[in-house]
């Protein structure tokens, strides 16, 4: 064999190690970039259902439920399609179908869902603030009409403004049963203020006259327990001024006794 014949098989080897390198390096890019997809998918997946079955029943509305499970279906789908080995992705993607058809087919605007325990809120305000997040994702990949965004935002807010007031009412609750009236009446009333703010009468007329009734409630049996409850600050301030000349003029008398008898 010549030296050409040499050098050209040389050149010709080295071209060939070069692609296969070159193709391996491809290829173990396009596995590395397939395993971060099946993570991140797999990631979203387990927080959507977190979220349809993290929350209570019918307590996210119409519109929120059926974003989640649209979410969930498209990512189920690109799950079964890079393992379609997997035949949990397929029946993932087949309930949640389901699921999205029954709910479209609800009428009707939702009711408000009030919650009973405080881990129950804590549990809820985790899944409403990765509901935000989410939303505030596909805001800023412009995946929605800004007006489906306000329209999600919107509502998560008034959940989270639900749970809140929820949150004082059970402390109330709670400070009731401990005997702890004026704390009671505290937190109803922070409950009471935090809807009033929301200047939304059509919307929380119903609760606020509820929690105002407790209220009433309560501040009666407070001025069963102390009759001084009910004394504006103005007539408990000339009370504890009385109070206070009488506590120093008996201060005076006895030191008067004391000077007679040891006099």
């Amino acid at each position: 064999m010549s030296t050409a014949s040499i050098i050209i098989a040389i050149v010709c080897l080295l071209g060939a190690l070069v692609l296969y390198a070159f193709a391996m390096q491809t290829i173990q890019q396009k596995r590395e970039q397939r395993k971060r997809l099946l993570i991140a998918l797999k990631t979203r997946c387990r927080t959507f259902k977190f979220m349809l079955n993290g929350f209570p029943p019918q307590f996210l509305t119409k519109e929120l439920t059926l974003l989640v499970q649209r979410s969930m279906a498209d990512v189920c789908e690109q799950l079964a399609k890079l393992e379609p080995s997997d035949p949990t992705h397929m029946q993932d993607l087949q309930l949640v179908s389901a699921q999205m058809a029954e709910n479209q087919r609800q009428t009707g605007p939702s009711k408000d869902v009030s919650l009973e325990t405080q881990q129950q809120i804590k549990d809820v305000k985790i899944g409403l603030e990765e509901l935000f997040h989410f939303v505030d994702t596909l805001e800023k990949k412009q995946t929605l009409p800004r007006s489906h965004i306000e329209l999600y935002r919107s509502q998560i807010k008034h959940l989270v403004l639900s749970i809140t007031v929820d949150s004082y009412c059970l402390h109330g609750k709670q400070a009731l049963q401990s005997d702890k009236t004026k704390l009671a009446i505290h937190y109803y009333e922070l409950a009471l203020k935090l809807l009033l703010r929301e200047n939304k009468p059509s919307v929380y007329e119903t609760r606020m006259q509820t929690i105002r009734e407790i209220i009433e409630e309560i501040r009666k049996r407070l001025e069963e327990e102390d009759p001084q409850s009910n004394l504006t600050s103005q007539e408990i301030a000339e009370q504890e001024e009385v109070q206070d000349a009488w506590d120093k003029f008996n201060q005076k008398d006895t030191l008067w006794k004391k000077k007679n008898i040891y006099d």
